[in-house]
């Protein structure tokens, strides 16, 4: 006996084991299919911003335009006639119809195949009530009009007894029920894709029936409702006017429980009819297209906060009634919380590739829109890679490349402007290498510009640049007598009259040197102002030659070509053929022309 106990629990223990691992392998497998369905395979959760895989399944389409009309939406198909009971499901029970009189054989509905029959089912002026009334639309859900026709494909013969028991009441007659329907329709689309949606339906109305094949006398009516849910594949997408096919299964329910028998051809009081069925459907509709807000969302939940905010802020604008609303606000107001971080990260990975400039332009960015705290963090990084910079920008300078460091510095600058005192250092060393190059190789004139250049950036470089001048000042009296150029002497007197004034006093050599140079200056400067002066009076008497005299026979207009108007005019003669014009010049000198008959015929002096 304990080893027939402990076989049996050796047995109800394997059994367990294998069908645990039956049953988490089948959840896996479940698992994985609604994870393909939803495209969540695959997926690390740290590429996606919390609430991703929720969103992707309940949410997915929180801000698509509402459908707000389905003008028709057409079924057809084939049910099965399951009679009463619950849902109608198994065979026909006793209860599915009742008869005037007691004691009747039962009608059992016939056999399978006279169970079958066709359905057409017809939606129309399908209309999303809310977005019309509110302006905005929580659910696509929809309100119309509904009409069924149902019939019997091979309807089976009502009982032989009947007709015994009572001669009016038909024999042969075949049990069709064919219904024809009117109902209000009331439907539901939830939509997680662009090209697909699953859809919805209940029915409730009043339907009238035929009880019998080839025979109108026997008819009732009663209510009836239906439960309907299938898929929709969409045929394109981007049309305003939108086309959709699919598959639906349906429920219906019909209780014919008025029976209007003026001829008495049939018993049936009543009967009650449930009905599964698979139809074939096609519809239009308008609305439901993706908006920006949907892709503002998608950007959102991949950490792309930038273009979310963007996406929007243009959805926000275009829809201000939208239902979602409130929660597109939300979105824009987290994007713009966490864009700093973004922008931060997006630095880091330009930083770790080496590309400084665009790391740079991403930090500041990030500071420009950041809370204290992160902005704190990216000074600090700023300033890390500011002077990190500058350092390279030296080696630059020291290297000769002193145009490229000085510009490099610059841009750092402007990156971080704690370190703009640097640009000063690098152009003043850039201004005191380059003349002392000159110097080196006689450019005085050039190496004092630079010097002088270096002393207005810092002054307190006065002591150190007046010793290069004394230098070339030193340089330059020992060729004092050779020298020409003007600018040359007057910098060696200059610089002879500064170091008079510095130290109180010159050499006895030094002030025969200054005295000398002053002479050599003046005679310079006199002898080339009467250069000036020559050039200019040579220019005056060349333009002068210039100008044709005037000479007698010259008529009016080619004496006045060439003296111009004349300042006084005395004409005489019946057409004022006979003048005298009369010039005056800025020496009070005057002249008279005499013109007779138009033409020059004496020049004198007034």
């Amino acid at each position: 006996m304990p080893k027939k106990i402990i076989l049996h629990i050796l047995l109800l223990m394997c059994f367990s084991s294998a069908n645990a691992q039956y049953t988490e392998q089948d959840s896996s497998r479940i698992r994985s299919i609604i994870f393909r369905i939803f495209s969540l395979d695959r997926i690390d959760p740290n590429d996606y911003e919390k609430g991703y895989i929720f969103d992707r399944i309940f949410k997915r389409r929180e801000f698509h335009r509402p459908v707000n009309f389905i003008p028709l939406e057409l079924r057809y198909g084939f049910a099965y006639n399951s009679g009463g009971g619950f849902l109608g499901l198994g065979a026909l029970n006793d209860k599915w119809m009742t008869y005037e009189t007691e004691g009747l054989t039962s009608f059992n509905g016939g056999n399978f195949s006279s169970r079958i029959g066709h359905q057409v089912d017809l939606d129309l002026v399908k209309t999303n009530l809310a977005y019309y009334l509110f302006g905005n639309s929580w659910l696509d859900m929809h309100s119309g009009i509904n009409l069924r026709y149902n019939s019997l494909l091979m309807p089976s013969k009502v009982p032989d007894e009947w007709n015994s028991s009572k001669e009016s009441w038909k024999k042969n007659s075949k049990f069709n029920a064919r219904l024809i329907e009117l109902s209000w329709s009331q439907s539901l689309i939830l939509q997680w894709f662009e090209s697909w949606y699953s859809t919805y339906r209940y029915t409730y109305g009043m339907a009238i029936s035929e009880l019998y094949e080839n025979e109108s006398s026997a008819t009732g009516y009663g209510p009836s409702q239906s439960f309907t849910m299938g898929a929709r594949y969409i045929i394109d997408s981007e049309l305003k006017n939108r086309f959709s096919v699919g598959l639906d299964l349906k429920l219906t329910s019909t209780t014919v429980n008025r029976i209007q028998d003026p001829k008495d051809i049939t018993p049936i009081k009543s009967f009650s009819i449930q009905t599964a069925g698979v139809y074939a459907t096609a519809s239009v509709f308008f609305g439901g297209q993706q908006t920006k807000g949907d892709i503002g969302k998608s950007y959102y939940y991949a950490k792309d906060y930038i273009s979310a905010k963007r996406y929007m802020n243009e959805f926000i604008d275009e829809n201000p009634n939208h239902a979602n609303f409130e929660s597109a606000l939300r979105l824009v107001a987290e994007s713009d919380r966490k864009i700093p971080y973004q922008l931060m990260r997006q630095g880091m990975s330009f930083d770790e590739r080496g590309l400084v400039v665009r790391a740079v332009e991403k930090y500041i960015r990030a500071k420009s829109l950041a809370d204290t705290l992160l902005a704190d963090v990216i000074d600090d990084r700023l300033r890390e890679i500011s002077y990190r910079e500058i350092e390279r920008a030296e080696k630059w300078l020291y290297a000769g490349d002193s145009d490229t460091a000085i510009a490099h510095v610059t841009m750092v600058s402007g990156w971080y402007p704690q370190t703009k005192h640097h640009i000063n250092r690098f152009k003043i060393y850039n201004f005191m290498s380059k003349g002392e190059q000159l110097y080196k190789i006689g450019l005085y004139d050039r190496a004092l510009d630079y010097f002088q250049s270096a002393e207005k950036l810092d002054p307190a470089l006065a002591f150190e640049i007046g010793t290069h001048k004394h230098r070339i000042a030193s340089d330059l009296l020992t060729m004092a007598d050779s020298l020409k150029d003007i600018n040359s002497l007057q910098f060696v007197v200059y610089a002879l009259e500064e170091s008079q004034k510095l130290t109180q006093s010159l050499s006895p050599a030094n002030l025969k040197i200054l005295d000398q140079l002053k002479q050599k200056l003046k005679a310079k400067e006199e002898y080339e102002i009467r250069q000036r002066i020559d050039k200019k009076l040579t220019i005056d008497k060349l333009k002068k030659s210039e100008n044709p005299p005037i000479m007698l026979g010259m008529s009016t207009y080619q004496v006045e070509s060439i003296m111009g108007p004349p300042k006084d005019v005395i004409s005489s003669g019946s057409q004022k053929q006979n003048q005298l014009w009369i010039y005056e010049f800025s020496n009070r000198d005057k002249i008279s022309l005499t013109f007779i008959n138009y033409s020059l015929y004496k020049i004198g002096d007034d």
